[in-house]
């Protein structure tokens, strides 16, 4: 068949353009009447590139750093790196103790080496000695021990992690699969518990009296108000986001959008608090920023709970706002949103976008110092929530997961919040983490179901929260006879006897190289004491309800007067309450008088008002040491009978007993300042005297901490 003839088009061998135009398959285009163009022969060389930026030249590679010299755990969390690397230094430590040995493998010599070389054989008998063995870590200190499975499951897996950056591959299969039976092993020769901690759940209805212990109670003492409404006010966040403790500590106000917000319903404007974490664990899957609303609550709710009127206090205390007119929480209920508008924010100061919610409180020479460019740690949040669950009667500290237990299970049964939504506001990738850390395994309500009845909420929580066991008798310290029963512990004795036979050795000899060699002596037997006290402590505790209850029991059942009245509490230590602390408790326990939306207003205001008050009033400092403890009457005095030792009249007398006890002093010998004990004698030094360089009582110059000190214990029986 002949080609259909087109129009020849014109040619050209220098216009590309044209050239172009040759092959466009548009059946409308205005050149499809001539023949196909032939092919034409490339051009024989490459063409000259376009330069698009003009006078740029690509720079040398000068990077000053290359893959290997970047930590591989970087942009992990610190614990993770923790752990880790305290299996690596077991490691090390176990091939040291291998080298040593006669006839060992050279492989031993170098540890990273060892484990590319280790067979399964290796591994189960570095776990073994780890488990078995090692008692000391770092700086001589006497290892806790593992007890649960769960920790040696955690063990190997940071172990596994170290192998394979070692060999830079996994563990062979036969090699797990050959260790498997070994683990287990090691679990039942050891008595490794099986079970993990009981995911205890805390409520809201548990945590409004707890917030009111922190606020009444003086046995728990802070050195700024700040501090003791800060912990109240992280209850409130930790129950109503569930986010983690390291999200919430690390809250900035860069991370708050304040606003006042029109009502849908018709009513009055709502302050609101938009909180978005930044800090939240990534390695779970979930990554995107979670915001939490969290709208005013008017009615129903304690004002010791009341998110709202504790952040504005403590707004108000910074001098946050940017604009200087916002002095109150009256001020706030004085705006409204514009017309065509929902919201009108409430700007805070660039300034302070860096600045934590959480901010550390400390005392230096004298002075409490607010460093609100610093967060508070989690030890010091966990520490305080310790104190606070005995003296709130609780049988085990409250910790923050507890929240994360409580929270999920109301999401979880609340029917408003799907699967997908509770994943994305607990940052689970997937339902699985849930199931396996975070559903309460207490079930109360299965009786009620089989038997056709509804479930009783009220009741199914009360069964299942921390206040369950909570009883305010529960003892905090360790009375005179479990002292002197730990003092008399072979433990205890052993370390004594060692520290007086080397202390006879140095006060014979007076050879100098001793005396660090009895300092640890002297130590040892500190931490033997306190390692035994803290264990009959937990132990007292433990068993207190059960001891307790037989004792009421007996009581009630022989028509005793009943607990209610008092009568048969240990007597406690009474504190007066400051009166700063008094007028906020008055703000923040005063009840409605009334259903007027003004009056509700009006005592929220207040309330905001006593915290921005007492942000700054300073509370002292923590106590120190033990209170004095007040006896019951029918309490018999006990008798101090000191330990007799092996041969003592060849024996020097014991570091304790060679200067006899001068009284303590109920003053500062610097300033004169009296106090009702020693220990506020002591606590009013440390803070404000030790920079002190000389002795204005003696007129003797001293040269440095270390000699007023001295000093002071020797010439003014003030040990510090």
């Amino acid at each position: 068949m002949a080609r259909r003839k087109r129009d020849q088009a014109p040619t050209s061998s220098g216009d590309d353009d044209t050239a172009d135009e040759s092959f466009r398959m548009s059946a409308s285009d205005e050149s499809s009447g001539g023949y196909d163009t032939e092919l034409t022969d490339p051009d024989p060389g490459p063409r000259e590139p376009v330069d698009l930026h003009l006078g740029y030249e690509d720079p040398a590679d000068e990077t000053d750093e290359d893959l290997a010299e970047v930590d591989p755990d970087f942009g992990g969390s610190p614990k993770t790196r923790v752990h880790r690397k305290r299996v690596e230094s077991r490691w090390k430590r176990y091939c040291a103790v291998k080298a040593r040995a006669p006839g060992a493998d050279p492989k031993w010599i170098d540890p990273r080496q060892a484990v590319r070389q280790a067979s399964a054989n290796d591994v189960y008998r570095f776990f073994n000695y780890s488990l078995g063995k090692l008692e000391r870590g770092k700086d001589g200190r006497k290892l806790k021990g593992t007890h649960c499975e769960s920790s040696l499951t955690t063990d190997w897996k940071y172990f596994h992690g170290y192998y394979k950056r070692a060999t830079g591959n996994v563990m062979s299969q036969e090699m797990r699969h050959e260790l498997k039976p070994g683990m287990r092993k090691l679990a039942d020769k050891f008595g490794l518990k099986d079970q993990v901690r009981q995911n205890i759940p805390v409520y809201i209805e548990d945590m409004i009296p707890f917030n009111e212990t922190i606020l009444k109670t003086r046995e728990k003492r802070f050195h700024l108000g700040l501090q003791r409404l800060l912990l109240c006010f992280y209850n409130m966040l930790a129950t109503f986001t569930v986010n983690r403790e390291s999200a919430i500590l690390n809250l900035q106000y860069k991370d708050l959008l304040l606003s006042v917000q029109r009502n849908p319903h018709g009513g009055p404007p709502v302050p609101c608090v938009d909180f978005r974490p930044e800090f939240i664990k990534k390695n779970l899957g979930m990554k995107k920023l979670n915001t939490f609303i969290l709208p005013e609550i008017i009615y129903g709710m304690s004002l010791v709970y009341s998110p709202h009127v504790f952040l504005f206090g403590f707004l108000f205390h910074a001098d946050a706002f940017e604009n200087p007119n916002l002095r109150s929480l009256e001020d706030v209920r004085r705006l409204f949103p514009e017309d065509g508008c929902q919201e009108i924010q409430l700007p805070l100061k660039r300034e302070m976008d860096d600045h934590y919610i959480f901010c550390k409180v400390q005392a230096k020479g004298g002075k409490v110092q607010i460093l609100r460019d610093t967060p508070m740690s989690a030890a010091t949040l966990d520490s305080q929530l310790k104190s606070v669950s005995e003296i709130h009667g609780f049988k085990n500290p409250l910790y923050s997961h507890q929240f994360r237990y409580g929270g999920g299970k109301m999401l979880d049964e609340s029917g408003f919040v799907s699967q997908a939504q509770m994943n994305v506001v607990m940052n689970h990738s997937n339902p699985g983490t849930f199931l396996r850390y975070y559903r309460v395994r207490l079930h109360p309500g299965l009786q009620q179901i089989m038997t056709g009845r509804e479930p009783d909420e009220k009741f199914d929580r009360a069964l299942t929260s921390a206040s369950r066991e909570r009883d305010e008798r529960r003892p905090r310290y360790l009375t005179d006879a479990d002292k002197a029963s730990v003092e008399q512990s072979p433990e205890v004795q052993e370390a004594i006897s060692a520290r007086e036979r080397l202390a006879g050795l140095y006060h014979r000899t007076r050879d100098p190289a001793l005396v660090p060699v009895l300092r640890e002596r002297q130590r040892e037997v500190m931490n033997t004491r306190q390692r035994l006290r803290y264990k009959l402590r937990l132990k007292v505790r433990e068993e207190f309800s059960r001891k307790q209850a037989l004792i009421d029991i007996n009581r009630q059942l022989s028509g005793a007067a009943a607990h209610d009245d008092g009568s048969q509490r240990p007597p406690r230590i009474e504190f007066d309450l400051p009166l700063p602390l008094i007028h906020l408790l008055g703000k923040l326990l005063a009840v409605p008088t009334s259903d007027s939306l003004e009056d509700e207003w009006r005592r929220r205001n207040e309330a905001a008002e006593g915290v921005t008050e007492y942000c700054g009033f300073v509370e002292g400092g923590p106590l120190r040491g033990r209170p004095a403890r007040i006896g019951s009457p029918d309490e018999a005095p006990l008798q101090d009978d000191p330990p007799r030792r092996i041969g003592q009249e060849e024996q020097p007398p014991p570091i304790s007993a060679r200067a006899l006890p001068k009284p303590k002093r109920l003053d500062c010998f610097q300033c004169g300042k009296q106090y009702s004990d020693h220990q506020g004698v002591r606590r009013h030094f440390r803070s404000v005297h030790l920079n002190d360089r000389s002795c204005d009582p003696c007129g003797l110059p001293l040269d440095s901490e270390m000699h007023l000190r001295s000093h002071a214990a020797r010439t003014h029986s003030l040990c510090t």
